[in-house]
């Protein structure tokens, strides 16, 4: 690595299709490439969800993330998954339906 950067070296096949990719988008192949690998490290929102490479480790949530007592929450999923099994769950035709209706008034 030197002092000013980073230099990242690719094979052929991958830089061809990043090339043809940066052109579709009208940018140069190095522009292209620097925007990808920024809005892959430095996403909207990283702040709040995970530490970024030049900062401090992000909180990690304790137990589930819920707020919930981990056995509790551990407790309610295994009662919804053996009450699936016990009925069949849902039909799907239901599951359809309301699908077909989601955002309508009803």
């Amino acid at each position: 690595m030197a002092e000013s950067g980073l230099t990242v070296r690719i094979d052929a096949a991958l830089a061809e299709r990043l090339r043809a990719r940066a052109e579709a988008a009208g940018l140069s192949v190095e522009a292209y490439a620097l925007d990808i690998l920024r809005r892959d490290v430095d996403p909207p929102g990283v702040k709040d969800a995970e530490a970024r490479w030049d900062e401090a480790p992000a909180r990690v949530p304790s137990g589930n993330g819920f707020g919930e007592d981990d056995e509790a929450y551990a407790d309610e999923l295994d009662r919804i998954c053996q009450e699936t099994l016990r009925t069949g769950g849902v039909p799907w035709e239901k599951v359809e339906a309301r699908l077909r209706t989601l955002g309508k008034p009803r």
